[in-house]
């Protein structure tokens, strides 16, 4: 094989670092786009699906209260208390909020406190039962935007792990291109043989 020229070994090394530089590149945005799918199932199981479970829970605790409300006077009774309330919310509070589900959980904190206050002062002939009927009807609306929220927020994530996902699937096929393409420069380069100058012959007047 003839020695190559100075001119082949720069170009063929373009080539080589354009491989490199493509395959890095590709390989960077590849692992971009799987941390932003890692992040959106973490995101729909920890923060989603087990604060579902958290509204599930509420909703059902508080539901007894209304229920409880309905059948029962409230002249020597009061209403049943659910110590885990108090525990879940503060599960619910470690959980990484959005803007409008952070509001909607700040009321129903508030709610609930003020849930807890009228609860003491039934029992001094101090609050009515309409009182607690209708901060019990808040909190359920709070429940029900919450879960509208991570009907919500489930639904962008998965649509952004999806688009993560054909943004590989491009990539992917782009990168097999470029480097075909590479390849076939990288050949061309290396079997090329330049043709010896022609030389001028003139005629013997």
């Amino acid at each position: 094989m003839p020695k190559r020229t100075i001119r082949q070994r720069i170009h063929a090394g373009f080539v080589l670092a354009a491989a490199f530089l493509l395959v890095l590149a590709s390989n960077r945005l590849n692992n971009r786009n799987f941390s932003t799918v890692e992040h959106g199932v973490d995101s729909v199981f920890e923060d989603r699906l087990v604060v579902q479970e958290y509204i599930y829970r509420l909703n059902n605790l508080f539901h007894e209260k209304e229920m409880f409300l309905a059948y029962n006077s409230l002249d020597e009774k009061s209403l049943p208390q659910y110590p885990e309330i108090k525990t879940i919310l503060a599960d619910f509070e470690k959980t990484d909020l959005t803007r409008e589900e952070s509001l909607q959980f700040t009321s129903l904190k508030e709610n609930y406190a003020e849930l807890k206050t009228l609860e003491e002062k039934h029992l001094k002939d101090q609050a009515s039962e309409e009182d607690i009927t209708a901060v019990l009807n808040s909190i359920s609306t709070n429940l029900d935007e919450l879960v509208e929220v991570q009907l919500s927020e489930g639904r962008q994530l998965t649509q952004q792990s999806k688009r993560s996902l054909g943004m590989n699937q491009l990539l992917s096929r782009i990168e097999i291109v470029f480097l075909v393409i590479i390849g076939i420069l990288f050949l061309i380069i290396v079997f090329y043989r330049d043709k010896p100058n022609m030389e001028l012959v003139e005629d013997e007047a």
